[in-house]
């Protein structure tokens, strides 16, 4: 059966059933359960509403379902050249940031040594400026500020973050980028800095599912520093 035949049957099958269930929603909205008549009567509501989601939804998987089996042979067809070329580039990226830390790794030693030639330049420079200082006086300060100015500017220089230039293929561009992220290596260690205030709180987000499963167990009994346990009512219809 085409896409366009199923598509149409299924809109000739929904238009009643939004109809009427648009009719159901202001009668739920204008009802106050105050006693158990009440209570019953919205049960009635909620199993027919219910009884009606299941006829739905098997009418909508006798319209999809054939054209899910499609859809799975189709995936199924290019789901292994599609894993290899994902294989491949995931290989290749591997090599691709292994050399690439070994060229941020030299470039920040090249870096360091830059550094530490600026400041050694700027030190001899220092001193060379208020060795003309002594020897000329006062006649020397435009020469001595100048030295030192220069030397400075060195230093400045040289303490811009270290880059890596891009590589090049006939096709393509490599750039190298770098970023900062944080690693977890003592859970204890990250709740006493958000204890003391040195991290705030959304760094630490409450499993709520285990924490249910401790409230399970302790019930009302429960006394967690930080945690308030609590008996949840709710209903069901059967």
């Amino acid at each position: 059966m085409e896409i366009s035949t199923q598509k149409a049957l299924a809109v000739a099958e929904l238009t009643p059933i939004v109809t009427d269930i648009a009719a159901f929603a202001g009668t739920i909205e204008g009802i106050d359960v105050a006693d158990e008549e009440t209570q019953g009567q919205v049960g009635d509501l909620v199993k027919m509403m219910q009884h009606r989601r299941r006829k739905l939804e098997d009418k909508r998987e006798s319209l999809v379902k054939p054209l899910n089996s499609v859809v799975r042979e189709i995936n199924a067809l290019f789901k292994p050249p599609r894993d290899q070329i994902d294989e491949i580039v995931a290989t290749a990226k591997r090599k691709m940031n292994r050399f690439a830390q070994a060229q941020v790794a030299i470039a920040q030693e090249a870096a360091r040594q830059e550094r530490l030639a600026a400041e050694k330049e700027r030190k001899e420079a220092e001193e060379l400026a208020e060795a003309l200082r002594k020897k000329a006086g006062p006649e020397a300060e435009p020469i001595a500020e100048t030295v030192v100015q220069e030397a400075e500017k060195k230093v400045e220089k040289a303490a811009e973050a270290p880059k890596v230039k891009a590589s090049r293929g006939q096709e393509s561009t490599v750039i190298v980028s770098k970023s900062y992220k944080a690693e977890v290596v003592d859970i204890l260690e990250l709740a006493r800095a958000v204890a003391d205030g040195k991290l705030p709180t959304k760094v630490i987000e409450p499993n709520m599912t285990a924490l249910n499963d401790i409230a399970r167990t302790l019930k009302d009994e429960g006394t967690i520093n930080g945690v308030r346990f609590y008996q949840h009512v709710s209903t069901s219809v059967r």
